[in-house]
């Protein structure tokens, strides 16, 4: 069959599509036009654009299919692809400061100094124990940037062993180790570029992949696995541990390069114990977001369970409190909407739990944590006094480098 027959029996599907659609034989003559190419045709073909392909038959007859488009349809599909590419990049970073629930003094100071920091360029320390809010934070500080409309990668750096992690981070090109991806894979640092970089447990590194991190920080580009020319990146890098670094410098297992380098501008995040009156509200939120989850219609809490809960230490902070009120909603009936101070009790540690009304003092005596945190204000309490508040000489009287004074002082709110 020749090409104009089969062009006839197509016509009724050609007129159909909204496109722009014409059909030319081997010479370029036009065998077919639908209404819209005939409508667009009326125009300038300034204001059009247009793709094509060859037909070829089988007895050797070709052809050829072209389809125009109005150029500010175009147009306008390309800004609608735009938005959505930067609305997508911002959904990377999911929380703002104003999804952040307390209001504790030392949490609101936190914020405020973070807030401060994220209109600047400097690379920011989050230091808080696990479970207080450190990737939370950084996702926050990502969307109050100038950086915002990029994305925001993130990384957990003590979750990979070095050699994926260096993947990872730096990507490789094609042949670089047995199972490397064809064409190579670009690294986080590459998909951060002219966004953020978030490296959770930065701790964690080994001395390798330390001096590696210092390096792109000094000369602002990386060297993929297996490459030989480097590649510039501008990443801004947001880093969080809950380690102390100034202890682990001074026994060099970190670089003390490497820790100016991350620590521009630190923000100490309290611990939940710290912050005993943020408790209820924060049980509250989670059960805004988690009782639909469990078919549950839990909305709150009675008085006495906000005071057993002030009364535990939360060494998992608020990862772990999310954990206990999850137990409470798979225990308690469907309908019940308010949480008792026996429903937490329940599912609390037995030796967490008071009983009767004694006070607390009685109940549980203090943790070993507890005990070494007064320790440690009291002394350097009774060293600053002896000087004065001269912090170099307290440092050398308690044999302690100056920037862990400093580092304690703050965490310790002296």
């Amino acid at each position: 069959m020749e090409l104009k027959e089969r062009v006839r029996l197509a016509e009724p599907v050609l007129e159909a599509i909204p496109e722009a659609v014409r059909v030319l034989d081997g010479r370029g003559e036009v065998l077919f036009s639908n209404r819209v190419c005939r409508s667009l045709a009326l125009r300038d073909r300034q204001e059009s654009v247009w793709d094509g392909g060859t037909i070829r038959l089988e007895h050797g007859e070709s052809g050829r299919v072209e389809i125009f488009r109005d150029r500010s349809v175009v147009g306008r599909l390309q800004g609608e692809l735009e938005r959505m590419e930067r609305k997508l990049r911002r959904l990377q970073a999911k929380y703002t400061f104003q999804d952040i629930v307390g209001r504790d003094e030392k949490l609101l100071q936190a914020i405020r100094q973070a807030k401060g920091a994220a209109a600047t360029p400097a690379a920011i320390l989050l230091r808080g124990e696990s479970g207080t809010g450190k990737e939370l934070f950084a996702h926050a500080i990502h969307n109050a940037s100038s950086r915002r409309g990029e994305r925001m990668v993130a990384i957990n750096c003590s979750a990979l062993p070095e050699e994926l992690l260096e993947s990872e981070l730096f990507g490789y090109v094609e042949g670089s180790f047995t199972g490397a991806r064809r064409g190579g894979k670009p690294g986080l640092f590459q998909q951060a570029h002219r966004g953020t970089l978030f490296l959770d447990e930065v701790g964690d590194l080994s001395p390798r992949m330390q001096t590696r991190l210092l390096r792109v920080l000094q000369e602002r580009e990386i060297t993929p696995v297996g490459a030989v020319e480097p590649v510039p990146v501008d990443v801004r890098i947001i880093s969080a541990t809950h380690r102390d670094l100034e202890t682990m410098v001074e026994a060099g297992q970190f670089r003390q390069d490497l820790y100016y380098r991350l620590n521009v501008f630190p923000v100490y995040l309290p611990a939940l114990r710290e912050r005993p009156g943020d408790l209820e509200d924060l049980v509250r939120c989670l059960l805004a977001r988690h009782s639909e989850l469990y078919h549950r219609q839990a909305e709150d809490l009675d008085g006495e369970a906000g005071e057993l809960l002030r009364r535990q230490n939360w060494r998992g902070n608020v990862r772990e409190l999310e954990n206990v009120v999850t137990r409470v909603l798979i225990r308690i009936p469907e309908d019940q909407k308010i949480l008792t101070r026996g429903d937490f009790a329940a599912v609390l540690p037995q030796t967490a739990v008071p009983r009767g009304r004694e006070p607390a003092a009685k109940e549980t005596g203090p943790s070993l944590a507890q005990v070494l945190e007064e320790t440690e204000r009291s002394c350097i309490c009774q060293a600053l006094e002896q000087w004065g508040g001269d912090k170099n000489k307290a440092a050398r009287q308690l044999d302690v480098p100056l920037r862990t004074l400093y580092y304690k002082c703050k965490k310790l709110g002296i």
